[in-house]
């Protein structure tokens, strides 16, 4: 028979699925890259550092304090702008506790007209020695200029430093810009000359043209604000301001500067001012954030993806699954972890799109090569096996997935009814047969099996290690299990004789099973009882000895005595004749025992409850004329008046009475045989025990073969045919039971026959 050859779709599938996906992967890792370095995703970037930004909110040093121009200081002085002189009071009030450095928040871009303060505040300016003003930055046309503070203010001010911070598209201010040129000249931030006005200067300027990220302490409020109007009323704390940087700036509703910031919550806004403290809290803890540079975005990004990308090949779906959000989460800590260590907010966003993207993009391809692989390989089946192929069932639209959907829905039907032809295959063999996996796992088992190591139903079977169940099963010539693990693992066919634990012959063959490349996939067992046949042979030998010696012997003598009468006869006498008659009645006997052996072993049995107890009885009756010529006693011993069997009530009384006459033959005159019954589990034990010239442990072995007798050479006085034991020995057999024995030499022997009891 030619086996049909390995689908090549079958056999490059494999590599085929493997390149589309490292072409999607590819694709993947280039878009990842393209977003990384263009920051495409800056919204959702935002949002993650925003979170980050937020989520790093740490204690205050100490130095910063905020004079506020608070909406109560606007009800006590009025409408702003205020006079010069009350911001001359201010500083001079805070300058009396020595401060570190004072920054007034407040634009003076013109002299005011209106009221000669500003020599006033000037002086003040000038007394306090660490006050700081800001300048502006306008725009005319194409061209930038600076506005500074009036002139009397700017020269009287210790530094001078910028304001302008950034607003991104959002609305939200994230940065600052740390130093800034108009027209060559450099410019400092307001923080910067603040810390310079207090000799203390520490910044650290991104390389960045001078960009700065914000690492906001708190949200709005966390600064310690004292109101305006407060100072100038003199109700302030001693030492509030002593070496502390004081910022003077609005936070009143309507006349300050509010931003969103990423520490914003339920729209709360930021005044300017507070802003400026968080940049100032920043350079005097020494906390700085920066955005990441491209290749540091893209090496993040693309690292994890990459992750991603290899695990999807190796795992099933559920782990990768799970891989993705672990990745994810991954992603987002190490941005989080980065930003606390080293200052460096990293845009994660292009790699968190890949690695949510991923997934579906891999289950379709899945999908897809899966679908395109079954339809193949149902195809290649319907060619190779048109014998099971079934009719194709018709859907109303025969779109792409309809098409792969029923495809697999007939190689289902397809696999089931393979599985179903070979299972009811193997369940019609009339010996147990077994089908493993190459391990010994048993997938496919018959009835006969399930009978024949005692499961309910061949399913019972399923699963099971095949090597425990074969344990019973030995090999003839060396007694060792037929069949264990070196075995499977040899991977050869084996055909063997065995004999399992009930002594029952058998051939056992085991078959390696291959697929269509030639590969080992698993086992055929099947054992063949060839008990009845052996058996046959057996009695066909038996049969051809009797025949040519044993029964041949005595008639060969009549023969031979019945000539010597022609011979001479007138010298025939009682002698000769006792000769004949003696011979006739072996061969009689012999004839007679053959017979019944011949039938206890394959003849009908009409079994019928008995009870022993009963049985026995008449079988010591039947033996006493022979016992009481020898005055020889046969007692009976724990017996129940009460022992009921199913038996075949004819041949199992012979076969008791072989036992007592073998008692009787081998006792000496004037002994004691005594008989018994008794329950031995589910079996009742019917025991004859004598006091005679007991039995070998060498002669044991041979004493239920046909035509054995053990003591032919001992006691060659003592006649037999050796066939009553083996009569004995098929009945119990055929009974479901056994005999056995147990012999000293000189101190007799006891012989039991063990049959069921009545359910």
């Amino acid at each position: 028979m030619t086996k049909p050859l390995p689908s090549p779709t079958a056999a490059h599938y494999p590599s085929q699925s493997k390149l589309p996906w490292l072409l999607i992967s590819g694709v993947i890792l280039l878009l990842i890259a393209a977003l990384s370095h263009q920051r495409t995703l800056t919204i959702v970037d935002h949002l993650i550092q925003d979170f980050i930004t937020a989520s790093q909110q740490h204690p205050l040093t100490g130095k910063v304090v905020i004079v506020a121009i608070d909406d109560d200081s606007i009800a006590h002085f009025g409408r702003w702008p205020w006079r010069r002189n009350l911001h001359a009071e201010l500083v001079k009030r805070i300058s009396e506790q020595h401060p570190a450095a004072i920054g007034l928040d407040i634009l003076f871009s013109e002299p005011d007209l209106q009221h000669p303060d500003d020599a006033l505040l000037a002086n003040a300016i000038l007394q306090s020695g660490v006050v700081t003003l800001p300048i502006v930055f306008n725009e005319a046309g194409p061209t930038q200029y600076v506005q500074t503070p009036a002139p009397a203010l700017a020269q009287a001010a210790s530094q001078l430093g910028h304001v302008h911070i950034q607003v991104d598209d959002d609305g939200v201010v994230r940065s600052a810009r740390m130093q800034q040129s108009i027209n060559d000249t450099p410019f400092v931030h307001f923080s910067t000359a603040l810390l310079q006005a207090a000799g203390q200067s520490r910044l650290k300027i991104s390389p960045l043209a001078g960009t700065q990220l914000i690492p906001y302490a708190g949200k709005a409020g966390y600064f310690p604000r004292i109101s305006y109007f407060d100072v100038i009323e003199g109700r302030i704390p001693d030492k509030i301001f002593t070496d502390r940087l004081v910022l003077v700036g609005a936070t009143a509703t309507g006349i300050g500067d509010q931003y969103a910031t990423p520490v914003s919550r339920d729209g709360q806004l930021m005044p300017g001012v507070e802003i400026l403290a968080n940049i100032l809290e920043g350079q005097l803890s020494q906390r700085t954030l920066q955005p990441a540079q491209s290749w540091q975005n893209m090496t993040l990004n693309l690292a994890f993806v990459s992750l991603a990308l290899l695990g999807f090949m190796l795992l099933s779906p559920l782990s990768a699954l799970l891989l993705s959000f672990s990745l994810l989460i991954a992603l987002l800590a190490t941005t989080y972890v980065v930003a606390l260590i080293s200052g460096i907010l990293l845009a994660p966003s292009a790699g968190a799109l890949g690695l949510i993207l991923i997934y579906p993009l891999w289950s379709w391809h899945r999908l897809d090569t899966a679908a395109r692989f079954l339809t193949s390989e149902f195809e290649s089946f319907k060619r190779d096996f048109p014998m099971l192929s079934t009719p194709q069932s018709t859907t109303a639209f025969h779109d792409f997935l309809d098409k792969r959907i029923n495809a697999l829905h007939e190689a289902t039907h397809q696999l089931q009814g393979m599985h179903r032809f070979i299972s009811d295959s193997v369940d019609g063999l009339p010996d147990p047969t077994l089908i493993c996996d190459p391990d010994g796992i048993i997938r496919i088992a018959n009835q006969a099996a399930a009978a024949y190591f005692g499961a309910s139903t061949p399913s019972a079977l399923i699963q099971q290690p095949l090597i425990p169940l074969l344990q019973q099963i030995h090999e003839h010539q060396n007694n060792l299990p037929a069949i264990h693990t070196d075995t499977l693992q040899a991977g050869l066919e084996i055909e063997l004789e065995a004999r399992d634990d009930k002594q029952r012959e058998l051939l056992v063959k085991l078959a390696p099973c291959k697929d269509a490349k030639e590969q080992h996939i698993g086992w055929i067992l099947s054992i063949i009882d060839v008990s009845k046949l052996w058996q046959a042979e057996r009695d066909r030998d038996e049969a051809f000895r009797f025949i040519t010696h044993d029964i041949r012997a005595p008639l060969s003598s009549i023969i031979s005595l019945v000539e010597l009468q022609k011979l001479s006869p007138e010298t025939m006498g009682e002698r000769w004749l006792g000769m004949i008659e003696q011979h006739a009645d072996n061969a009689l006997t012999l004839a007679d025992d053959f017979v019944q052996l011949t039938r206890a072993k394959s003849g009908h049995y009409q079994l019928d409850e008995v009870n022993l107890a009963d049985l026995l009885h008449e079988a010591m009756d039947d033996a006493w004329i022979l016992a009481y010529t020898r005055d020889i006693t046969i007692t009976m011993t724990e017996t129940p008046p009460e022992a009921h069997a199913w038996v075949d009530r004819t041949l199992f009384k012979r076969a008791i009475a072989n036992l007592l006459s073998n008692a009787i033959k081998f006792s000496p005159d004037h002994a004691m045989i005594e008989c018994s019954i008794c329950a031995k589990g589910d079996y009742w034990n019917i025991a004859v025990r004598d006091f005679g010239i007991g039995i070998s442990a060498e002669a044991q072995t041979q004493l239920f073969q046909s035509f054995s007798r053990v003591h032919q050479h001992s006691h060659p006085q003592i006649e037999g045919t050796g066939l009553g034991l083996a009569f004995v020995h098929a009945v119990a057999s055929r009974h479901h039971g056994e005999v056995n024995v147990s012999s000293t030499p000189g101190t007799g022997s006891t012989f039991s026959i063990l049959v069921p009891r009545q359910p």
